[in-house]
């Protein structure tokens, strides 16, 4: 029996494409900070990675073709959706 992965795949090389990525994360409740190995998100209450290890690669591959697509843009689109979970709104939110 296959698992199914609860990483999202990243659907193209786009900007919207990063963009829809990030908003599944979100809603999945699995946003972290993209400098961040996947390897390194603990989970608070159970003290356990967050992540098992093939979405650890799953993650980090992700991750890597955003910064390689569109660099430093990674953490402009990231960080609306953090805000976004957080219940920040911006004056300029933007999704």
């Amino acid at each position: 029996m296959q698992i199914k992965s609860r990483i999202p795949a990243l659907p193209g090389k786009s900007f919207f494409a990063m963009n829809r990525w990030f908003n599944k994360m979100y809603l999945a409740g699995l946003l972290y900070h993209p400098d961040e190995p996947a390897e390194a998100i603990i989970n608070i209450t159970s003290g356990k990675p967050t992540f098992t290890p093939d979405e650890c690669i799953e993650l980090n591959r992700a991750v890597e073709l955003m910064f390689a697509n569109h660099g430093d843009k990674v953490y402009d689109v990231g960080l609306q959706y953090f805000h976004k979970a957080m219940g920040i709104k911006p004056e300029h939110f933007e999704l």
